[in-house]
């Protein structure tokens, strides 16, 4: 069995996260209007969807409007990123722990340098096999990885996402993957309707009682 689990939303309190990062500009002269103004300042732009937020590309952009103090801005952050353990959700250590770290992987999608970090920060990585920050398209990156490590034809495929159109798409292309669409009241997306999916659970304590009970192997 190979489990893939997305990041934001269902390891971590990306809301919660979010909340506090915003605390930080604010605290060093950056106001809130001038938050959401330089928001989508972005380095590179996604080939297939929108833009990927990168603090670092913000702060370079707010400096240039002499907007908030550019290196405490830097430095806090840099210190923040580092430490963001109390972000993971509680019920993810033990199921990490419930199986074998080489059928693990995680999967991410946004600025690559920025959510490695997070993920890094989280205090998670040495639980995986892997993680990837993908593009917008996360099936196709686990059918890759089943070429590329010579998945078992007879072994199961898992793919946790909170992320309707990621499941949908799953679903529509690869049968054989079992989707679970997680849909926690911390998440920014629980009020998003999956229709396509094969599994639907609050957390992963839920998720894994599933697995055990149908006994995906």
């Amino acid at each position: 069995m190979k489990i893939f689990i997305d990041f934001d939303d269902t390891i971590f309190n990306t809301k919660k996260f979010k909340h506090d990062l915003i605390s930080i500009f604010l605290k060093h002269g950056v106001t809130l209007s001038d938050f959401e103004n330089s928001y989508y300042a972005f380095q590179k732009p996604n080939k297939t969807k929108g833009l990927h937020y990168d603090p670092r590309a913000q702060i370079r952009a707010l400096k240039k409007n002499n907007r908030g103090d550019g290196k405490k801005l830097e430095e806090e952050i840099s210190v923040f990123l580092s430490k963001l353990e109390t972000y993971v959700f509680g019920d993810v250590l033990k199921f990490l722990q419930m199986f074998p770290r080489r059928n693990l992987f995680i999967l991410s999608y946004g600025h690559d340098v920025f959510q490695r970090k997070k993920i890094k920060g989280a205090g998670i990585s040495g639980l995986v096999r892997r993680v990837f920050v993908n593009g917008n398209n996360k099936i196709e990156l686990v059918m890759y990885l089943a070429r590329k490590y010579a998945f078992s034809p007879k072994e199961d495929i898992i793919l946790i996402d909170d992320r309707s159109e990621q499941l949908s798409r799953t679903k529509k292309t690869q049968q054989r993957v079992k989707t679970f669409h997680i849909c926690r009241k911390e998440g920014r997306y629980s009020d998003l309707v999956c229709l396509e999916k094969d599994y639907s659970v609050k957390n992963l304590k839920e998720a894994a009682r599933i697995i055990k009970k149908e006994k995906m192997q």
